[in-house]
């Protein structure tokens, strides 16, 4: 309820008065955080995977698998990587295993967990890794957001995955901030829900399957090409270059509260050779932590989608057995709240990105 009734309170008091009284609220948790638990054991959000635990090497194109479980997406894998603060590392910090139980997600969805704050070992970031090879990101307007000057069609705001996409959907989680911070501009399939800010950093998914982080001017030149775009504050990362307002006191990436509030937030990014997606979510987060995190991981360009304990989200979606056409949805992280058949039967009033499979070409 704390999100919704400070939304409630800015309509009242306005976003200043918000921000300041929400900004030290997280402060203060942060310093009891630290003060109670900052000798403590790092979090984990899953078990470490076991000494013996490895990855199917990737499979050829050609070759035949070397078991009779479905073959791991050609050519996708990721090396481990040391974690960057041995001191407040987890075991399997860094070491990439499957996402999901999921027999579809399998080859093509891994994960590994970062404890990317030395002052903080309840500082943790998942982060999923997503061959784009083998998946396509969508993009859906909520039914009430983000919100617009003029009206758009109820048609354009399902709220919902496309249910032509549900027999192959593997995942879905949260989109960007509410309009009334920051009014960033969003397309959906050629409709747009406010227009682009030239400072803003941008997800922008193309027709083609690709997709590009980066500031809005370096990717306006394309906009005839994409299929949608979701906007954000500006790029944490760009061109594999840390933004330099991350080491400064700053607002960049908070409208309600500040880049370096620790809070929960969650990231996207893209690997240098467009190749690999990466979302990453967790608590106890500045802005700069997160963008660290992702950078170790891999990811070139990142930017910051939304922040707050109840809005960043990430769901796995599994078919029951049976044969039955509902799907199971489990979250990536403990500690956030999620209905089965959210984004799928009910509407979401936000936007949201999923992620399918891509079909595999019929011979």
């Amino acid at each position: 309820m704390g999100p919704a009734l400070a939304d409630g309170a800015r309509a009242v008091v306005g976003p200043r008065a918000v921000a300041w009284l929400e900004d030290t609220l997280y402060g203060a948790q942060d310093r009891w955080n630290r003060w109670r638990h900052g000798d403590s054991a790092p979090v984990s959000y899953w078990a470490a995977p076991s000494a013996t635990a490895t990855l199917p090497p990737p499979v050829e194109s050609g070759s035949a698998p070397a078991s009779d479980a479905p073959p791991a997406a050609p050519g996708f894998s990721l090396a481990s990587f040391s974690p960057p603060h041995d001191r407040v590392a987890a075991p399997g910090d860094g070491v990439w295993i499957p996402a999901s139980e999921s027999t579809d997600a399998r080859g093509v969805m891994l994960k590994t967990m970062v404890h990317p704050d030395p002052k903080r070992p309840f500082a943790a970031v998942a982060i999923v890794a997503m061959d784009l090879q083998a998946v396509r990101l969508r993009a859906v307007a909520g039914t009430a957001e983000p919100r617009t000057k003029n009206p758009i069609a109820k048609e354009h705001r399902p709220g919902v995955v496309d249910p032509a996409d549900v027999e192959n959907l593997l995942a879905a989680f949260n989109g960007g901030f509410l309009t009334i911070h920051g009014h960033y501009g969003m397309m959906v399939d050629g409709v747009r829900f406010g227009d682009p800010r030239p400072t803003s950093c941008t997800v922008a998914l193309y027709k083609d399957g690709a997709v590009r982080v980066r500031s809005w001017p370096e990717l306006e030149p394309s906009e005839a090409q994409m299929q949608s775009f979701r906007q954000t504050p500006q790029c944490l990362v760009e061109q594999g270059k840390m933004n330099p307002a991350l080491h400064s006191d700053n607002t960049h990436w908070g409208a309600a509260v500040g880049g370096g509030t620790v809070i929960r937030r969650s990231v996207i990014g893209v690997s240098a050779d467009g190749r690999t997606l990466f979302f990453g979510m967790g608590d106890a987060l500045t802005a700069k932590s997160a963008a660290d995190a992702m950078v170790v991981a891999g990811a070139y360009d990142v930017a910051q989608l939304d922040v707050n304990h109840s809005f960043p989200r990430f769901m796995f979606y599994d078919k029951k057995a049976g044969g039955s056409q509902d799907l199971i949805a489990s979250g990536l992280i403990p500690g956030f709240t999620f209905k089965q058949g959210d984004y799928v039967k009910n509407p979401s009033f936000r936007d949201f990105f999923y992620v399918t499979r891509k079909a595999t070409p019929t011979s």
